[in-house]
């Protein structure tokens, strides 16, 4: 076992595909399979040595299956931790937030089974996706530790880690399906992967717009912005490239339908041109199934924040 801020990490042994985060009194158990690392490990051999997926589309893809595979759990375990970080259990009532379907049974309640506790002061209309919700939180926050700051620096590295978090992704939708559970609690990959792309596309503004709400302005300075020519080279060697590396990863993992979900990229992008705008009347607009997703669950999620402000 390992500790982290007094969160415990707990390898479990088997082939089962499982991670989830376990509250045990004051105590949080963050627990991953090794069955999960088998299949990490799996997926990366196999897409760096798929031809494809390798020559991405007008740059290559080029890293160690070992790197790819460590950086999906670092992302993992990040997202397990923010559920502990952003108090989701004291919202959920939960005893477990878990990613996949294959709850160990070792007397832990599956999520069907779950004590709603503080849920049941949502209003009804909310409480079906609240989890999805919250896995949209724990996506965010989880992507903005591992990529970090923008920087001009380490672009094939960035590319590497938001491929890295779209195979994670991917693999929980996978193993979702493969015990034909409807995956009520998570998003849909093609939506956590659009959510992704979002924020990188926003990476090169961000600093700046942290800086314009801590002056109290009203817009950003233009002068804390990279020039444009920077912000499209950052799309065409970072941006573009990983919704190609997604699509690609997808056939990979033999996963028609997320293909489908994420969509022609010029919908891809125009959706997340659309998203932007933050205008709800033109979130009908949207093309693609994940940003749809995106934007019901983005206006649920509006309306849970002063929930989560009051616990």
């Amino acid at each position: 076992m390992g500790q982290i801020n007094q969160s415990v990490i707990e390898v479990i042994a088997g082939e089962a595909f499982y991670a989830g985060v376990t509250r045990s009194g004051a105590q949080h158990i963050i627990q991953i399979s090794e069955g999960l690392v088998e299949r990490i490990e799996a997926l990366w051999a196999d897409a760096v040595h798929d031809e494809t997926f390798s020559a991405g589309i007008g740059i290559p893809f080029s890293s160690e299956p070992e790197q790819m595979a460590y950086n999906s759990l670092v992302w993992l375990f990040l997202h397990e931790f923010q559920h502990i970080e952003l108090n989701h259990f004291d919202l959920l009532g939960d005893f477990q937030i878990s990613e996949t379907p294959n709850t160990p049974a070792f007397g832990i309640a599956r999520r069907a089974d779950r004590q709603l506790g503080p849920m049941l002061k949502l209003p009804v209309d909310m409480r079906a996706e609240t989890p999805q919700c919250l896995e949209l939180q724990a996506d965010h926050d989880a992507a903005d530790l591992l990529l970090e700051a923008y920087s001009t620096e380490g672009w094939e590295d960035l590319r590497c880690k938001i491929t890295a978090i779209s195979g994670m992704m991917m693999l929980i939708e996978r193993a979702d399906a493969k015990y034909n559970e409807e995956s009520l609690t998570h998003p849909k990959a093609a939506t956590r992967i659009f959510q992704l792309l979002g924020h990188v596309t926003e990476m090169p503004l961000i600093r700046a717009q942290v800086k314009a709400k801590q002056a109290g302005a009203k817009a950003v300075d233009p002068d804390d912005i990279p020039s444009a020519d920077e912000i499209q080279a950052f799309g065409r060697a970072v941006t573009l490239p990983c919704f190609f590396d997604a699509v690609n990863l997808a056939r990979v993992v033999e996963a028609d339908t997320i293909r489908a979900d994420l969509g022609d990229p010029a919908d891809f992008f125009q959706d997340i041109a659309t998203a932007k705008l933050a205008a709800s009347d033109q979130l009908s607009q949207l093309k693609t199934s994940g940003a749809r997703e995106w934007a019901k669950l983005v206006l649920i999620n509006d309306r849970l924040k002063p929930f989560q402000a009051g616990q």
